[in-house]
């Protein structure tokens, strides 16, 4: 589940980036977006209160996107996440040929979008090719622990709405000195709230020693 909070300026943004997007649509993606930071400003580990700062990149990367829509195009229905099981059900979500369609074309526009530097109080953006040197500096240098824990680096994309604002597309990946993943997942909204419905993609890599492999959760050996 996704919690909903209020960010005004963050708002005022996307509105200004998604000018063809409804009124509803820009609300939406707002909640889900600033969600990202709430979620760690309030999840932060106690010991680790001298995490103040908000690391994120500047975009997601287009190898990542690619295999997104490589996944959706070669996917006509998608098995349904029920949160109560923890597991996949019988259940199957199938799209048109239109939404298809679009969702392809809103994945290509995700590649060369761009987030600004500033989008939440205690942020700092970081080009995205220079989130990895900057990982493997902080990993090799003299700092506590505490603070290496600290660079952990958030990656999203802009959320693509379907079916009248009630389905939601939506990447979130994370970079720290330890590993690497990511998720797109279709995101349906009940009662207000934005819950998990199925999986397009997901992936994960280890940064060190024999974890050192990436794992591809659709394509296991």
């Amino acid at each position: 589940m996704i919690r909903i909070r209020w960010y005004a300026p963050l708002f005022v943004f996307y509105w200004m980036i998604s000018l063809h997007a409804n009124a509803q649509e820009n609300s939406s993606a707002a909640t889900l977006i600033r969600d990202i930071y709430s979620n760690w400003f309030n999840d932060r580990p106690f010991a680790y209160q001298e995490c103040d700062t908000f690391f994120y990149s500047d975009k997601v990367d287009t190898a990542i996107m690619n295999k997104v829509k490589a996944n959706f195009l070669s996917d006509k229905e998608f098995k349904e996440w029920d949160p109560d099981q923890a597991a996949y059900v019988k259940r199957k979500t199938r799209f048109t040929l239109e939404e298809r369609r679009y969702i392809v074309a809103q994945l290509d526009l995700i590649k060369n979008m761009k987030w600004p530097a500033k989008m939440f109080p205690f942020a700092y953006m970081i080009p995205l090719e220079k989130v990895d040197p900057l990982l493997t500096k902080t990993d090799q240098s003299k700092l506590k622990p505490q603070q290496k824990i600290c660079m952990e680096v958030h990656h999203f994309s802009s959320p693509i709405f379907l079916r009248n604002n009630t389905l939601c597309f939506f990447y979130l990946g994370k970079s720290t000195i330890f590993s690497k993943e990511g998720a797109f997942w279709i995101y349906e909204k009940i009662e207000g709230e934005w819950k998990r419905l199925a999986s397009i993609y997901e992936w994960s890599v280890a940064n060190t020693g024999k974890y050192n492999k990436e794992i591809d959760f659709f394509n296991i050996p």
